[in-house]
Order: C-alpha cells, then sequence, then structure tokens
C-alpha cells in the first residue's frame, strides 16, 4: 500500500502546538487533543461550549474521537521518534573519540566504573551505577531506581505542561479581548470625530449666518446713505448751474450801456437768492454708524451663540453604561434596547444591572439637575458613591452605598432605603429635580411643576458620589421612553470689574 504524507503543520493541536493526543472533531470540524478540549471548556465562564479558533458554539455534550487523524499521528510519531533516535545515535558517534567507537562505550553504562546505570540522585540530579550508589559522595541522598525517578519526573513536566496549556489558554483569552477592545476603540474615534465634526459644522453655519446677516446690514445702511447722498448732490448741482448762469448774466448785463443796465436791475431785486449758503452739505446721520457693526462683534456674536447651544449640568458615560443601554448622541438621555452591544467588559463598566453613571464625582458644592422621564412605567435615578464595584447584581439601597428614587408597575414609588420606603404622591410627575446639597449632606427629589418635596435623604457619608440613571429593561413595548437630563438656561451676566 503506498503511504500518504501529511504536513506536520496539519497535525498539530491549535491549542497546546503539539502533535494530537487523542484527537477529537468539533461540530465545526476542528479538531484538537481531547485533555486540549476538556480544560478549555472548564476553564470557561459561561456555560456555552464553543470552538477555541473560530468560537463557533458546539452542541454536541460528548466529543467525538477522530480516528483516522489518532492513526496518522501515532505514524507520524513513530517515524519521528525513530528518526530521532538515529540522528541522536549518529552524533553520539561523531563526538565519540575513535578508541571509544573502537570499545563501544554506551550512554546506559557509568562513565567511570563501566557499570550499568540503576539508580538516580536526586540531590545531584545524576545517573549511579551499584558503585556510585554506594559512594560516600552520595551518602545520606535521597536515590531512587531509574524506572521510578523517570516516572515521577514525567509527571512533573506533564502537571507543568497542563499548567502552561491552561496559561496559553488564558492568555489565547485575553488577546482575543484585546483585539475586541482595540476595535472598539477604533469604533469610539470614528464615532466620537464624527460627532465633533457635526457639531462644529453646525457652530460654523450658524456663523455664516451670523456673518451674511451683518454683512447685508452693513450694505443695506450703506446704499440708504449712498441714495439720500446722491439726492443731496442732484440738489446741490442744480443749485450750482443756477449760481453759475446768473453769473454770466450779471456779466453781460455790466458790459452794457447804463440805461440797459439799470433796466435789467431791477430784476436783480425781484430775483431771490437761488441757495441758503449756510445750509450744510451732509446731514448729522450722512455716514455709516461703524461703531453699531463693530461694537463688541465678538461678544454679540457669543451672545446670540448661547441661544443656539445648551448646557448640561450631568453628562453621562458611555464607558458604564451595561450592554443593553443605547444613549444619545450628546451623551445626556439612554434608552434600553432588547440587542446586547458588543463592547469591552471593562472595569467601570456595569455588566449586569441595567444602570449608567455620570461622567464625573460631584465635587463639595451644591448641584441640581432634572430628569425627564415622561410616562415610563420603570426607572431608578439618584447618586452612588464612586469607588463601588460596578460588577454583578448592585443592591440599589443606602446601606449598600445608593440614595435613589425608584418607580415599578402601577405607579408605586419608592425611596431606595433599606428596606424600600413607599411614598404616596398626589401625581405623576414627568420630570424630576434632583438637588445634592454637600454642605448638608442632603439629596433631596422634587417635582418640579411646584417644587413639591418628594423624599429627603439626610446624613451622606462625606465621600465622592456620582450620579447614576437605570430605564430599566423594557416589556412588550412598554417602558421603552428614555430618561433625559434636560439642559439648563444660560444668562450672560456683565459685571463692571476692571479687567487688568
Amino acid at each position: 500500500m503506498a503511504s500518504v504524507s501529511f504536513p506536520e503543520e496539519d497535525l498539530i493541536c491549535p491549542v497546546c502546538c503539539d502533535l494530537f493526543t487523542d484527537p477529537v472533531v468539533l461540530d465545526c470540524s476542528h479538531s484538537f487533543c481531547r485533555s486540549c478540549m476538556e480544560r478549555f471548556w472548564s476553564s470557561q465562564l459561561i456555560d456555552k461550549k464553543t470552538c477555541p479558533v473560530c468560537r463557533t458554539e458546539c452542541f454536541n455534550e460528548k466529543l467525538l474521537s477522530n480516528l483516522v487523524l489518532r492513526n496518522v499521528v501515532e505514524s507520524v510519531r513513530a517515524s519521528k521518534q525513530t528518526r530521532v533516535k538515529e540522528k541522536k545515535l549518529e552524533v553520539v558517534k561523531a563526538r565519540r573519540p575513535e578508541s571509544t567507537q573502537k570499545t563501544g562505550k554506551r550512554d546506559d553504562l557509568c562513565s567511570l566504573h563501566r557499570e550499568k546505570l540503576f539508580f538516580f540522585c536526586k540531590e545531584d540530579q545524576e545517573l549511579l551505577c551499584m558503585v556510585c550508589q554506594r559512594s560516600k559522595r552520595h551518602k545520606d541522598h535521597h536515590i531512587s531506581p531509574v524506572e521510578e525517578a523517570a516516572q515521577e519526573l514525567k509527571e512533573k513536566v506533564r502537571l507543568s505542561l497542563g499548567k502552561l496549556s491552561e496559561e496559553q489558554m488564558i492568555s489565547i483569552a485575553k488577546k482575543d479581548e484585546c483585539l475586541k477592545t482595540t476595535h472598539h476603540i477604533m469604533d469610539q474615534n470614528r464615532l466620537t470625530k464624527a460627532q465633533i465634526k457635526k457639531d462644529f459644522e453646525q457652530l460654523h453655519h450658524f456663523l455664516r449666518l451670523e456673518e451674511t446677516a451683518r454683512i447685508s446690514a452693513l450694505e443695506d445702511e450703506a446704499e440708504v446713505k449712498n441714495n439720500i447722498m446722491k439726492k443731496k448732490l442732484e440738489e446741490v448741482s442744480k443749485t450750482e448751474k443756477s449760481i453759475s448762469n446768473t453769473i454770466q448774466t450779471k456779466r453781460a448785463d455790466l458790459e452794457r450801456d447804463d440805461i440797459q443796465f439799470l433796466q435789467a436791475y431791477k430784476s436783480y431785486k425781484d430775483s431771490a437768492s437761488p441757495c441758503n449758503l449756510h445750509d450744510p452739505a451732509l446731514g448729522s446721520d450722512a455716514l455709516i454708524d461703524v461703531a453699531k457693526h463693530l461694537g463688541n462683534l465678538r461678544f454679540n456674536i457669543w451672545r446670540n451663540l448661547l441661544g443656539q447651544v445648551q448646557y448640561y449640568p450631568i453628562i453621562m458615560d458611555p464607558n458604564t453604561a451595561a450592554p443593553w443601554l443605547k444613549l444619545s448622541e450628546n451623551l445626556t438621555s439612554v434608552h434600553y434596547t432588547d440587542l446586547q452591544a458588543e463592547i469591552p467588559d471593562n472595569p467601570e463598566r456595569c455588566d449586569l444591572c441595567v444602570c449608567v453613571l455620570g461622567d464625573a464625582a460631584l465635587d463639595a458644592d451644591t448641584h441640581w439637575w432634572e430628569v425627564e422621564v415622561g410616562n415610563k412605567t420603570k426607572w431608578d435615578m439618584g447618586v452612588m458613591i464612586e469607588s463601588l464595584s460596578h460588577k454583578g447584581i448592585l443592591n440599589v439601597n443606602s446601606e449598600s452605598g445608593f440614595w435613589a428614587l425608584a418607580l415599578r408597575e402601577g405607579g408605586q414609588y419608592s425611596a431606595c432605603t433599606k428596606p424600600w420606603t413607599r411614598l404616596n404622591l398626589k401625581r405623576k410627575p414627568h420630570r424630576i429635580r434632583i438637588c445634592l446639597n454637600n454642605v448638608k449632606n442632603e439629596l433631596s427629589f422634587y417635582d418640579p411643576l411646584d417644587m413639591t418635596n418628594i423624599y429627603t435623604f439626610e446624613h451622606l457619608p462625606t465621600r465622592k458620589l456620582v450620579p447614576f440613571f437605570s430605564p430599566c429593561v423594557s416589556d412588550q413595548r412598554s417602558n421603552t421612553e428614555p430618561l433625559r437630563v434636560l439642559p439648563l438656561k444660560v444668562d450672560v451676566t456683565i459685571t463692571a470689574e476692571t479687567a487688568h
């Protein structure tokens, strides 16, 4: 029968990077060592069993042996061991002096006593013959037969290989997580850059409109002033022409004889003066009001710009959002989505609790913000200690480091004490105002419609607190509205301080 040769790289397990040992085949047709797959599946944090190479889920609970591959590997391993032995023998023979080769010196004989090696010294890590074993040098040493020592040390090496394989699989998982994080960073960079360009394009558009409007106002005033001056010029030109004609007539009359001059002179008294010599050519508003167009130009544009922009007292941090949450482009609203996003499981991210945190801790001042809740049927909101872990199930109550207000089905409002304190409200508010007073260590919730106090937490700890929001899950198309932080009105105040 003709033998078929296989490239050795096709007979290597992707996990332990060695020749297959008892190979098994998965549903996706990838093959691995049986022991490698069992260790890999036992190290996974989730119940789902996947292929280490393509991440395809495996539904077959029993690992199927790949008999064909096992036979090929065993044949290759036997052939490889034979070649290795032959090569070692050739190297040993090449290194022996002629006298040694002629005398037929063997590796299993003691180099000192020419006796067969039967023992192994664990302290000196040396093979010993019967004579060496009884020598003073190895007195009181731990000596065992060659077969026993080899079996014990081989078992240690096998155990170390198992640990190395586990570390290798963990390293592969970390590498995969790093690659996912790298792709997420690239997506963050792309989306954030696009949003920055979008916001600046809106600002540029506003500035272009302002520029067009102000230049148009300047052009309109210049046209009005030019038209006034054209009319004035026409009047002055007519007057100048009339005076010129009168001068020519009088000069001609001066050349006449006395009788003709006296006859003409009577008409000079009857004719009125053609113009008022004291009437100024320019009026008080003849020139363009440059001060109106240029005075505090940049300040006035900036003040108009405030009407186009909004300031939000709280910004949500997308790096803390649970995988089921989606934030708005300006990071001020959050809603639940059924799809779990492929995002890194970074330390600050909430993984099981459906919530998102504010982007920064609130300093030792007084803060307030309003949240639009609309007609939602479930939500939680308030503050939490910044240093708390965000992983796992979060117990939202004051003893666990949360000070919050909650709404559940049926319109039941509760203060998140331990246990929760049920609240009776006169009406269902569509907005909630949250006020944190770090001076008095108090957190209050209000209905901003009439500033009715809903609940106040007292004696908060003097630790860094961060806002948190939970829109809760949506169920059968209910509770789908977002939680939205509302912007504050921005005013410009001019003080009479002298700039230095």
